[in-house]
């Protein structure tokens, strides 16, 4: 906390009436990553960070510094009020109303290990060379078998100057499987598997290099099916990315800018009555749980869709002053979808005429209109059966139309994700190929 008092003394002694944000993070972070057995890359990086954001009559500056000396941070705040004041004002760039700020009682939100960086770097060595040695010997024709494993805490000071102090910290540690096979047209199928926990204790051993091979190896002799229209279903991890158009198109930015296809869509029925979703970011022990965001302003647990309804939208203090509306919040921090009763296998077994979805190559999608065009890699599934692999082809349409004709939810969360969405059954979707 010393910088941040050095530097908001600073800020007050060179310009008494500039508002200002300051962030001091802590962050510590590791990474391996082996391939068929070699060690290829051992990283640990720790580093401490200011970020500064100021505010001078209505002129709105960032900046960031990784040099924390006494005689630095004071030539950087000279500086930064300096190119501050070249800025063009905005009056709508002010901090947040001191009444929605978090007022700093909530419980321990169980979603930091302390441990993490203090851990032996052996034993995080091991836990990746296990699971290479792993993939290596359940496929020993593999082409190339990787095993990635990442680590990082992240602990963060706040000072405002309109009366917020708070600190926040998370942890995460990934460890990821990738598997390159060849097929006897030549092709080089790949896929992988990871799992992410909060506490490297959680983490399990073994079981992620089988996923990945098993993910690889089904993809060999991928071809495309014919074009038409095909039940879709949408694999749960990557439903998130087929979300994130309308996630961006509910944000302030999007809506003053007239680029949002949900504008005037407020309180209306955009998606399936099946599709209900929350953000709640004060659930203890998951990974986005939070109490407060960037600008300070407390956290809570908000609707996003009811029943396909459109509930809210992501409306910071800037853009709420733009365009004249309350404010609600920055954007998302933990996603919570209602789900089904069925399994993944359930749902392919009652599919027929159906291409399942397993991860997406490159596409776009127009956020002024919400029509899109996505490549897709997956399973032509027949009578239950999944029939052959699929590759070469893209999806097109427009989002909210596709959205609207969900007609199934799976039960196959993954608890440990910051989204939580299952596999999704869509109807009538427009696939190219051949």
């Amino acid at each position: 906390m010393e910088q941040l008092n050095i530097a908001a003394e600073e800020i007050r002694h060179i310009c008494p009436n500039a508002d200002f944000k300051l962030v001091l993070m802590n962050n510590h972070e590791d990474n391996i990553i082996i391939r068929n057995g070699q060690i290829e890359k051992m990283m640990h990086a720790s580093a401490t960070s200011l970020a500064m954001n100021l505010l001078i009559e209505g002129r709105d500056g960032f900046f960031y510094t990784n040099n924390l000396t006494p005689a630095a941070l004071k030539a950087f705040i000279h500086n930064a009020i300096e190119t501050t004041r070249l800025l063009e004002p905005d009056e709508a760039r002010t901090l947040a109303d001191p009444s929605r700020y978090y007022k700093g009682d909530g419980a321990d939100l169980q979603n930091f290990d302390a441990t993490l960086s203090a851990i032996d770097p052996s034993k995080k060595l091991r836990l990746a060379k296990q699971n290479n040695q792993e993939g290596m010997q359940l496929s020993p024709d593999l082409i190339s078998f990787q095993t990635h494993y990442t680590d990082r805490q992240h602990q963060a000071y706040y000072l405002i100057s309109n009366g917020f102090q708070g600190f926040e910290q998370s942890s995460r540690c990934t460890l990821t499987s990738i598997a390159t096979a060849e097929s006897e047209d030549g092709q080089h199928p790949a896929d992988g598997w990871g799992e992410t926990r909060i506490f490297l204790k959680d983490m399990p051993s073994e079981g992620i290099a089988r996923v990945a091979i098993d993910r690889t190896l089904r993809k060999i002799g991928s071809r495309p099916a014919s074009s038409g229209q095909y039940r879709m279903i949408l694999e749960s991890p990557i439903v998130g990315s087929f979300l994130q158009p309308i996630l961006n198109a509910m944000n302030g930015q999007y809506l003053h800018g007239k680029m949002s296809f949900l504008a005037g869509k407020l309180h209306q029925q955009i998606l399936s009555p099946l599709v209900s979703i929350v953000d709640d970011p004060l659930i203890p022990g998951t990974r986005g749980a939070c109490y407060f965001d960037y600008d300070g302003v407390a956290t809570q647990r908000r609707s996003l869709f009811s029943k396909g309804v459109l509930e809210t939208f992501f409306i910071d203090t800037v853009y709420a002053n733009k365009l004249g509306i309350p404010p609600t919040t920055q954007g998302i921090h933990h996603l919570v979808m209602q789900c089904g009763s069925k399994t993944l296998q359930q749902l392919i077994a009652q599919a027929d005429n159906t291409i399942m979805v397993t991860d997406f190559n490159g596409g776009n999608c127009d956020p002024s209109t919400g029509n899109f065009s996505y490549g897709i890699e997956g399973f032509l599934i027949q009578n239950g059966v999944i029939v052959q692999p699929v590759s070469g082809m893209n999806i097109t349409g427009n989002i909210l139309d596709v959205w609207q004709r969900v007609s199934d939810l799976g039960n196959d969360i993954d608890p440990w994700e910051t989204e939580l969405l299952p596999s999704i059954v869509f109807e009538d979707v427009s696939f190219g190929g051949l």
